[in-house]
């Protein structure tokens, strides 16, 4: 969403929005779920929270605005549920394929999509001969997990074609790649048993919904 434009052509959002962003909006979006029996079967029939709230405030902020209109180019994985496969929005991609120029709105919402918490997203676009493509989209991370290298790749991608926006270098000359990496903190490590090479944990618990875990 830092990337979408605003009527003047500048960032709707800067980066010091974020926090008022998400301080006013998260309690709405992530609501307090039930406890007991009744949470406890309203996780099991779908998805911890509907995503109504951030469907509409997504909708409303970004409007019509196109993948094709970011101020920047982007890279959003997503992760087609009837496909099997995950697929990929850039901006570059939208320029040249119509089918993936899809509503921001629509992708912001579908790579925000993470399972068991919030709900998949369906919606169509068309191609450049009027034929609808159905996506059926949940959160990216499942197939494509490592933003760093999808981005890499899709960098490679475009010097292979002979992108005028980058130098001219070899598409795998990772060397001379510069990488500015936003992380949200560092994973909590803990130590497990030796003897143990591989765990599968499914807890259930009242009110927490099922957390599947698998240690290696």
């Amino acid at each position: 969403m830092l990337t979408a434009p605003n009527a003047d052509g500048r960032p709707l959002f800067a980066a010091k929005d974020i926090n008022a962003f998400y301080l006013e909006h998260c309690p709405k979006i992530f609501p307090r779920v039930k406890r007991g029996p009744l949470g406890l079967l309203k996780s099991i029939k779908g998805p911890k929270y509907n995503g109504k709230y951030l469907h509409s405030v997504v909708r409303k902020q970004l409007g019509e605005t196109r993948v094709s209109q970011a101020l920047q180019n982007i890279v959003v994985p997503a992760f087609d549920i009837k496909l099997l496969q995950p697929i990929i929005f850039s901006r570059y991609d939208a320029q040249s394929d119509v089918s993936k120029d899809a509503l921001l709105s629509d992708v912001c919402i579908s790579t925000s999509a993470a399972p068991t918490y919030l709900p998949g997203h369906h919606f169509e676009t068309t191609d450049k001969h009027g034929k609808p493509r159905a996506f059926n989209l949940i959160d990216g991370g499942v197939a494509a997990n490592n933003p760093t290298l999808l981005a890499m790749t899709h960098v490679s991608k475009q010097i292979l074609m002979g992108n005028n926006d980058f130098f001219p270098i070899k598409p795998a000359d990772y060397g001379k790649f510069l990488i500015l990496s936003l992380g949200t903190g560092s994973a909590k490590l803990t130590e497990m048993s030796r003897d143990v090479s591989y765990q599968l944990q499914i807890s259930i618990a009242p009110g927490h919904g099922s957390d599947f875990m698998v240690r290696s």
